[in-house]
């Protein structure tokens, strides 16, 4: 399934969800439209990129969301993650953007926010502090990814509230690395990465 069809599944199974909405939504409800997240917690990589073992890592993302029509609206943000190996530090850092839909649960003080979207990011590598290849840097280029995630809201008053945030990201980036026994492969310097991780997050939500 290329990156086209997933956008436009997730985009219908949006639409989908809000028939069956019993509310007319945070925004009719409370007149704020725009909000502002900052928020923080840890990063889990799924299997092995270009063979490489990542120990959990962490991460911290700004939002900034807009309901333009109904419950329905766009997001824009930045995101850093970092994850660790043996030998080499990974950070993944850019931008994310794309559609959201917000609602409110009946009589409640909690809501739920569903996002989908794309990266536009890169990946940072290093060299392992005290490790072969400390000093080591490159710089894979800033290309296109896939963003999703869903969020619980709880509201504090005043337009201030606090959220839990599950995301995942998948980021595909070739990056170039020391030819060395010591990886996986050990006359190559070309790898193409392909990083994959659920990003588990906590943070503060101000509501304009």
């Amino acid at each position: 399934m290329n990156f086209k069809k997933v956008i436009l599944i997730a985009a219908i199974s949006l639409i989908a969800l809000s028939g069956f909405s019993q509310e007319a939504g945070i925004a009719k409800k409370t007149n704020r439209r725009f909000s502002v997240e900052l928020g923080g917690g840890s990063s889990f990589a799924i299997g092995k990129p270009a063979g490489f073992k990542l120990s959990s890592g962490m991460g911290s993302d700004g939002v900034i969301g807009y309901t333009a029509y109904k419950n329905f609206g766009l997001f824009a943000g930045w995101g850093f993650n970092m994850f660790e190996s043996d030998y080499f530090d990974f950070e993944e850092t850019g931008y994310m953007y794309g559609i959201q839909y917000r609602n409110s649960f009946k009589e409640s003080k909690f809501s739920y926010t569903l996002r989908v979207g794309a990266l536009y990011n890169h990946i940072e590598v290093e060299g392992a502090h005290d490790s072969y290849f400390d000093g080591f840097y490159s710089d894979s280029g800033h290309g296109l990814g896939f963003h999703t995630s869903a969020s619980l809201q709880y509201s504090l008053g005043k337009g201030w509230a606090i959220n839990g945030n599950v995301k995942f990201h998948q980021l595909k980036r070739d990056v170039q690395l020391e030819e060395s026994e010591l990886l996986p492969e050990p006359d190559q310097t070309d790898y193409s990465f392909n990083l994959k991780y659920i990003g588990l997050r906590i943070g503060i939500v101000k509501n304009f």
